[in-house]
């Protein structure tokens, strides 16, 4: 298996368990409309709570280690510092999300209560947008198909304005980026 293809499997199996574990039965919880209701699902499905959050950390951390990757792998070329500091901030926004989820398994109430702090959250999606931003730019360098590299630009800059306006974004659209670049890195490999 060439560098490419591996680096595209640890990113695409990181990106299908996020995305599995973002559609579980559990995953209603963010769907419903009291902090009542969302604590009873919680409780009534407490193994299921922790296991999706499990599946959470390990898809984040497969992406940014499948970024680690490439980023080496391609350490010869011009583009590679904008690979560098994607890997960086992937590993500095999973450390905000790790910290996230693990409040959130730790004190469910405070989660459906809104009580928990933001910062962790709000560090993990700008750093993981940006994150991507970078990766577009870095692919436009590296001899892969100019839309490519505007699409995972575009889609980043877009979720970003999202998230602003919003001032929230659903995780799961982080990771279908990392389905994308996924699939870009095995079509090359």
């Amino acid at each position: 298996m060439t560098g490419l293809k591996f680096d595209a499997v640890i990113i695409g199996i990181g990106s299908i368990l996020f995305l599995v574990s973002a559609f579980l039965p559990i995953s209603r919880v963010y769907a419903l409309p009291t902090a009542e209701k969302k604590l009873a699902l919680i409780k009534q499905s407490r193994k299921a709570w922790q296991v999706s959050h499990f599946l959470f950390f390990i898809g984040a951390l497969l992406v940014a280690i499948g970024v680690v990757v490439f980023a080496f792998s391609n350490k010869e070329k011009s583009f590679t510092i904008a690979l560098y500091f994607a890997a960086g901030l992937l590993i500095i926004g999973l450390t905000g999300w790790s910290w996230h989820l693990y409040l959130r398994t730790l004190d469910p109430l405070a989660f459906v209560k809104g009580a928990l702090p933001a910062w962790h959250f709000q560090l993990y999606t700008v750093f993981t947008l940006i994150a991507f931003l970078l990766i577009g730019i870095a692919m436009s360098g590296l001899g892969f198909p100019f839309w490519a590299s505007w699409v995972l630009m575009f889609a980043s800059t877009l979720f970003f304005v999202l998230f602003i306006i919003f001032k929230d974004l659903p995780p799961f659209s982080l990771y279908l980026m990392g389905l994308f670049l996924s699939f870009l890195l095995f079509q090359a490999g």
